[in-house]
């Protein structure tokens, strides 16, 4: 109920609002984020089972819903469909997204071309509310990048390796307390890795600005280690997401020989075929890295988790198959 209110309090809703909910009741987003704040407030709240990008627009401009609770893909399908369409659902005041990262451009062209308000969510299935969320506002460009401030529920903050709190714009672990699960269930160890030292580690990097704001780097599970060099593949995805025709990206690794680990990455396009080899070319100077090790593929779609999030562990398995 703690964290039902303060959702409720920071996303502004009232009991005028309609809230649009199409991600899997199985996500712990689903229900923080559509279900719960809105009914503490008495709201009308609508989910739907199979969205797609002419029904959901269709539906959402039906119910006169006036908050949509979404992920990047479907938040990008919104705004393909509303440049068709030429506006927006009729009563629709704010999107929120949870999930997975925001690319940039998505963020951008919700932000400048439609001129809707995106309340970007960052959390996890073991907590009850968020580790950060924005506010229903168009973000200006200081504040572009970070996914948002803890919420006054929660404590949050970036620790080292040592525990101790990393300064100002250092990148370290998401760490919260104030609210989290009893434990992984009959995984004890993991349960108290996860649990030490009485917060809950995230195994997230990110890092928090002197106003509060945090700024997501990826899955410390997730980095990559091309030729004794650190890759963060959020880079590298947004980055391609800034391209023309570009609808999404992700980045995995796979062992080398030579380099330890090389990085592939997929694409889905909005346009159909692209020029994968202009597209490496393109992105060369969005990023501090030597992409000559980096292969590029297009997909006709990713492979997505019941949450919403692109299923990076299917991505792999599927470049090990093709010995990419």
């Amino acid at each position: 109920m703690r964290a039902a209110n303060c959702i409720a309090e920071r996303l502004r809703i009232t009991s005028d609002d309609v809230s649009f909910g199409p991600t899997a009741l199985s996500s712990s987003y689903q229900l923080v984020g559509n279900l719960l704040p809105p009914l503490h407030r008495g709201v009308t709240v609508n989910v739907m089972g199979r969205w797609t990008q002419a029904t959901g627009w269709d539906a959402l401009d039906k119910t006169a819903s006036s908050i949509l609770v979404a992920n990047p893909t479907l938040l990008t399908e919104l705004l393909i469909e509303s440049r068709a369409r030429g506006r927006i659902p009729a009563r629709l005041r704010l999107t929120v997204s949870g999930g997975a990262p925001v690319p940039p451009t998505l963020k951008r062209a919700l932000r400048d071309e439609l001129k809707l308000p995106l309340a970007e969510s960052y959390g996890q299935s073991e907590l009850g509310g968020f580790m950060a969320l924005g506010d229903p506002i168009l973000v200006s460009e200081e504040k572009f990048g970070a996914a948002g401030r803890p919420l006054p529920d929660k404590e949050v903050r970036i620790l080292d390796a040592d525990g101790k709190e990393c300064s100002t714009g250092e990148v370290g672990e998401v760490c919260l307390r104030g609210g989290f699960m009893k434990g992984y269930w009959g995984k004890p160890d993991k349960t108290a890795e996860a649990l030490r030292g009485g917060w809950l580690h995230s195994g997230d990097a990110g890092a928090m600005d002197r106003d509060g704001y945090v700024t997501m780097r990826g899955r410390f599970a997730e980095l990559i280690k091309v030729d004794g060099r650190t890759w963060f593949p959020r880079d590298v995805e947004e980055a391609l997401c800034t391209q023309v025709g570009i609808k999404e990206a992700a980045v995995v690794a796979l062992p080398d020989v030579k380099l330890g680990q090389r990085p592939v990455a997929y694409v889905t396009t909005t346009n159909g075929a692209v020029d994968l080899a202009a597209l490496k070319r393109a992105i060369v100077p969005l990023v501090t890295y030597d992409l000559s090790p980096l292969t590029i593929k297009s997909v006709e779609a990713f492979p997505m988790t019941p949450t919403g999030k692109i299923a990076k562990a299917e991505l792999r398995q599927s470049a090990l198959a093709e010995g990419s």
